[in-house]
C-alpha cells in the first residue's frame, strides 16, 4: 500500500489494509494508520471482527474441530 493511503487512511483503505493482514504481516506504519482508524470507526471495528470470525471458521472448516 502507498504511504499516502496509510497517512489519509479512509475506510475502503483501512479495509485492504485489514484484508491484507490475512495475508501478510502490516508494516509499522500501516499497523500504526490502521490503528488509529479503527479508534475512531465503528464500522471498520466491527469488519475487523467480522474478518476475524470468518478467518476462524475457515480454518476449523479445513481443520475440523478441536477436541474438548
Amino acid at each position: 500500500m502507498a504511504a499516502d493511503d496509510v497517512d489519509d487512511l479512509n475506510c475502503r483503505n483501512a479495509s485492504r489494509l485489514l484484508s491484507l493482514a490475512c495475508e501478510r504481516p502490516l508494516t509499522a506504519d500501516e499497523v500504526r494508520a490502521l490503528k488509529h482508524h479503527l479508534d475512531e470507526c465503528l464500522m471498520c471495528t466491527n469488519f475487523e471482527q467480522q474478518l476475524s470470525f470468518l478467518h476462524k471458521a475457515s480454518k476449523v472448516f479445513r481443520t475440523g474441530p478441536t477436541e474438548s
